[in-house]
């Protein structure tokens, strides 16, 4: 551009960034969260729909520069064309017509049948994200005399293939139905996005799947009555009535229960002549407002992750709640959410009451998960899964060089279920647990 030809005739050019405004904004691109056309007129799409409206008028003309045409299935040809010396100023990569494409492959084996498994559990992994990456997956393989890995589910491929291909599983895909209806695939542990929870336990327990799913159980306290009643006949919505039948098992992933640390508090409280006081403190730490955590996919933090110490205060009173309170601070800015910073006491039927103080107004220096246990003059302190301290029945005390939050222990203890048919969690501490993460939100909404 000559920029006397702009300066004598007093012609501004100006440059779009990518496509246009809302380019890498998630908010926009993936939640459809529009910007008023007052705002800005030229957006992404705008930018993108004008550009369609132009070539369809015949007022842009693309034909003559296209040099060169490659099948979809030969795009590495296409890629060498244009970065050779002979470059075509356009070369494009055309599709099979209506009625001539082939149907989307959304199944990859690996190998022709499954390897036998010598009475292990055959499970598929749904949702290969980086906790289940980091977590779950190398926990499996470190069980392999308990489980079977038969197959990898994950929303994109090329994810899917990698993990299955590091873990040697019989197929990856990308549709959970394909594994609902594997008769190979005895257990599936969902590992998705928190919005999908409900939906595909539901799911996979009507294909008749013994389900170890994530927390939360679910976002939708719809979802929760419609589990609730795939077990227990006659349940209805805030009622439990009628017995479990005979179906497979259920199991959310509230993990921290299931720790050396948990589990010694629960020997600690089991036989207490009175109720205890339970007071436990989350240094949360800060997540950017656009995270998805905070978003419709994650729901908040108090459903996405307070609910693991709501299991806990269940999984130590054993007994029902009757009364709940919740406290959330508002910040006079957008920075913090009122799923950020809150205060929930709960009393239980056996006269105990817990306390969970939620916080992301600390420092990631300190440690992030803390708790005292008060109980027939004993005070069991614990230090991040690190370590408990039990002043009054040191015999009870416990540390270790790494961070113990159960993880490895929820996987056999699920391999114990199925095996037995005895519930790791019951059923009711479950729906319970959700309960209280819906009435907290409640009470933040109604301040």
């Amino acid at each position: 551009l000559n920029r006397a030809d702009f300066y004598i005739k007093e012609i501004d050019f100006f440059i779009s960034t990518s496509y246009g405004p809302g380019r890498y904004d998630q908010s926009y691109e993936e939640g459809g969260l529009d910007y008023p056309i007052s705002y800005v007129r030229w957006t992404e799409n705008r930018n993108m729909a004008e550009y369609l409206r132009l070539i369809a008028s015949g007022q842009v003309q693309v034909t003559p520069m296209i040099a060169m045409r490659f099948p979809i299935d030969e795009t590495s040809a296409a890629y060498a064309a244009i970065s050779g010396s002979d470059k075509p100023l356009v070369a494009l990569l055309t599709y099979p017509n209506k009625g001539e494409e082939a149907a989307p492959c959304r199944r990859l084996n690996f190998r022709a049948s499954p390897l036998p498994t010598e009475g292990k559990i055959r499970i598929a992994v749904v949702g290969a994200g980086g906790f289940a990456r980091s977590s779950h997956l190398p926990n499996l393989k470190e069980l392999s005399k308990k489980f079977s890995l038969r197959a990898v589910v994950n929303r994109t491929g090329p994810t899917a293939r990698a993990v299955g291909e590091q873990y040697d599983v019989d197929y990856v895909c990308t549709d959970p139905a394909e594994v609902f209806a594997d008769t190979e695939v005895d257990a599936v542990l969902i590992a998705t996005r928190h919005h999908l929870h409900g939906a595909l336990a539901l799911a996979a327990l009507k294909a008749g799947k013994h389900v170890l799913v994530e927390k939360p159980l679910t976002l939708s306290p719809n979802e929760l009555t419609e589990l609730q009643a795939f077990f227990v006949e006659g349940a209805c919505e805030g009622v439990r009535v009628g017995s479990i039948t005979a179906k497979p098992i259920l199991l959310t992933g509230y993990n921290r229960r299931f720790s050396p640390y948990a589990l010694r508090m629960k020997e600690l409280v089991a036989k207490r002549s009175a109720p205890f006081i339970f007071n436990y403190r989350m240094n949360a730490g800060y997540i950017p407002a656009d995270h998805w955590v905070h978003g419709p996919e994650g729901g908040g933090r108090n459903l996405g992750e307070a609910c693991h110490i709501y299991d806990l205060f269940t999984f130590l009173a054993d007994s029902e709640v009757i009364a709940m309170s919740a406290h959330a601070i508002r910040p006079a800015t957008d920075h913090y959410g009122r799923n950020d910073n809150f205060v929930a006491t709960l009393s239980f039927a056996d006269g105990s009451v817990a306390n969970l103080t939620y916080t992301a107004l600390g420092h990631k220096s300190y440690s992030k998960e803390t708790a005292e246990l008060y109980v027939d003059g004993k005070i069991a302190v614990l230090d991040d899964y690190k370590s408990l301290t039990v002043h009054g029945a040191e015999k009870l005390s416990i540390k270790s060089r790494a961070q113990d939050k159960g993880l490895m222990n929820e996987l056999e203890q699920f391999a114990i279920g199925i095996e037995t048919g005895e519930w790791p969690i019951p059923l009711w501490q479950q729906v319970q647990v959700s309960e209280i993460a819906f009435a907290v939100n409640e009470a933040f909404l109604s301040v």
